[in-house]
């Protein structure tokens, strides 16, 4: 008994693998004489792609290599129909990530195919004597060719809200880079978009909170493309992060060395300067941010022609390392020019009035030295009470001590409630 059981499961199988094959038979037969597969009808695709589905899914006939060579060709048709679609629509995919992730799926599907087409049965035979091999090979290659580069366009697309979905185009799309279809072609030196992808990719990869050496390493792949800068701030904040000062110091500066279009890593490298009581290093750092913003290798104006919001801050970095090292009359001629350049900020106003008002107090005992820099002081105190009125604890006090050193007893007594506070 139990041996029948065993014969008519064997049986079974036998059956289902022959039926899984005749598939392949309906499918041929179902194309026969027909030149133009796209002109085949709907029905008859819906009927192709069921038959191969069936095949792919069965054990027996997955490695079949007309299989795969169905699947391809099943995915080909999918794309000109969604091509002819997207014509017909105004340029609009109905479902543009359908379309993406079929790209994809040609490539994988050629891959495989490429694969099968080389291996040979239980006997050492291929599937495709010489001839016909070398048309296979041109067949696929043309439709992966045809899909590959759309694969980083889709990846731009969804990096963002969908950022696992570009992660599997794009790794489509690297493995493509060594595949032995292209075997020849260098794609690493003729696509365009090989470097540049680096920066999609790794910003997917953070989406889906990958492995950060990973990241990191896509990271500094990105430096030197057109996304260079954006790597370059996303490996600090991920240093900085982390409490990595060594590493976060070190792409602060080769971003102030190498992308002078921006000024946002010279002014970080500015500011820990000054926190480390560098004051040297903060004045050749913001020179060199001064000179570029005035030469225009760094831009100060958007569009419209509004000044960006940082473009004060060289000025005023400069103006406070000659203020902490006591180089008063220094400090202030920095501060007024930063405020000459850059009007509206009272940091730089106070900033000229304070160091006016230092320099006068270390020349008390001299008043022909003196009044004159108390007078530069209430130039720029009086100067923020009238455009920051509502700010008098910064300027009230000060105002009223270089009346009191000018011995002006009306305007003494004018801000004498400041000094009462």
């Amino acid at each position: 008994m139990k041996k029948f059981i065993f014969v008519c499961a064997a049986f079974a199988l036998c059956a289902s693998a022959s039926a899984q094959k005749g598939n392949l038979k309906k499918i041929e037969n179902l194309t026969y004489g027909v030149t133009q597969l796209n002109t085949l009808e709907p029905e008859k695709w819906a009927e192709i792609n069921q038959l191969v589905n069936e095949a792919k899914d069965n054990p027996e006939t997955a490695e079949n290599c007309k299989t795969w060579e169905w699947i391809l060709k099943c995915k080909a048709n999918d794309r000109f129909k969604m091509l002819k679609e997207y014509q017909a629509n105004n340029n609009q995919f109905s479902d543009m990530k359908a379309f993406f992730l079929n790209e994809k799926a040609i490539v994988d599907a050629a891959e495989k195919y490429h694969k099968l087409i080389h291996t040979p049965d239980a006997k050492g035979k291929l599937p495709f004597k010489d001839k016909d091999l070398e048309v296979q090979k041109l067949w696929l290659k043309e439709n992966a060719a045809a899909s590959r580069g759309n694969l980083y366009v889709g990846a731009t697309q969804y990096v963002y809200n969908e950022p696992q979905v570009a992660v599997d185009l794009l790794e489509t799309y690297y493995a493509s880079f060594d595949s032995p279809i292209f075997e020849g072609d260098d794609l690493k030196n003729t696509d365009k978009n090989y470097k540049e992808s680096a920066f999609v990719y790794a910003t997917a990869l953070k989406g889906i909170n990958a492995d950060p050496a990973k990241i990191e390493e896509w990271d500094i792949k990105s430096l030197e493309t057109q996304n260079g800068a954006l790597a370059c701030q996303e490996l600090i904040t991920a240093y900085k992060k982390k409490g990595d000062t060594a590493n976060e110091q070190k792409y602060l500066q080769y971003g102030f060395e190498n992308f002078k279009q921006t000024n946002i890593f010279g002014i970080n490298l500015a500011q820990n300067a000054i926190n480390n009581h560098e004051y040297d290093k903060t004045l050749q750092i913001c020179d060199e941010l001064i000179k570029r913003q005035e030469d225009g290798s760094t831009p100060t104006v958007d569009e419209s022609g509004k000044q960006y919001e940082n473009v004060w801050y060289p000025y005023y970095f400069k103006a406070v390392s000659l203020f902490n090292t006591e180089k008063y009359d220094q400090a202030y001629e920095a501060f007024v020019i930063g405020d000459e350049k850059c009007p509206g900020h009272i940091e730089l106003v106070m900033g000229a009035g304070t160091s006016a008002a230092k320099f006068g107090n270390n020349h008390f005992a001299d008043k022909a030295v003196c009044k004159p820099w108390f007078e530069k002081a209430l130039k720029y105190f009086n100067k923020a009470e009238e455009n920051w009125p509502e700010a008098s604890d910064q300027w009230g006090y000060q105002t009223y001590v270089c009346y009191n050193n000018l011995d002006n007893q009306v305007m003494k007594e004018k801000y004498k409630k400041y000094a009462e506070k």
